[in-house]
């Protein structure tokens, strides 16, 4: 059975500079409920190929996990942008690389059961390498990975970042690494 929740009443509970929380009061065919909601603006993952067809990746800390995490160069989106301008805009900002060349791979949703987030991978191509513009409190090692080192690190659970996953194998079965 498919059905909707009516929302009876829709407030913010907090509100951060990646985030905000809504908590929703809804009506379900059981009875009133609550759901909280992370709204987030999205963002952009690059799947960034050199010239010798390697691929761009970073390491960075997460604290959530309290480990570093080997992913693509991502970012979010600012609010109304574009995510292929959030692509382009990343790529720069985060490894100094520009691309001549940006395509659309695909679209996701990571978490639909509690967030709005919507992610967006490019292949970009044509890469000139500039210097990087990390925000102050970004620290980021960036490196280059052969395509099949990159999906045997993949199949062995070594890389556990999703966006990194689903970036990688989805260039993969499409053709273009």
């Amino acid at each position: 059975m498919i059905f909707e929740e009516k929302t009876l009443s829709s407030e913010i509970v907090y509100s951060g500079p990646v985030f905000d929380i809504r908590k929703h009061r809804v009506l379900t065919p059981s009875g009133e409920s609550y759901r909280d909601v992370v709204e987030h603006s999205g963002g952009s993952i690059m799947v960034a190929v050199t010239d010798e067809g390697k691929i761009i990746v970073e390491r960075q800390y997460r604290k959530a996990l309290g480990t570093a995490f080997l992913e693509l160069p991502a970012g979010k989106a600012d609010p109304d942008e574009d995510p292929e301008v959030t692509a382009v805009r990343e790529l720069a900002e985060e490894t100094g690389y520009t691309a001549s060349s940006v395509k659309h791979l695909v679209s996701f949703y990571p978490t639909c059961g509690y967030s709005n987030e919507h992610l967006h991978i490019y292949i970009c191509r044509g890469l000139v390498k500039g210097e990087t513009h990390w925000d102050a409190d970004e620290c980021i090692e960036i490196m280059e990975y052969d395509v099949e080192e990159l999906l045997s690190s993949i199949m062995k659970g070594e890389i556990e970042d999703s966006k990194t996953i689903i970036g990688i194998l989805f260039a993969r079965q499409a053709g273009e690494i």
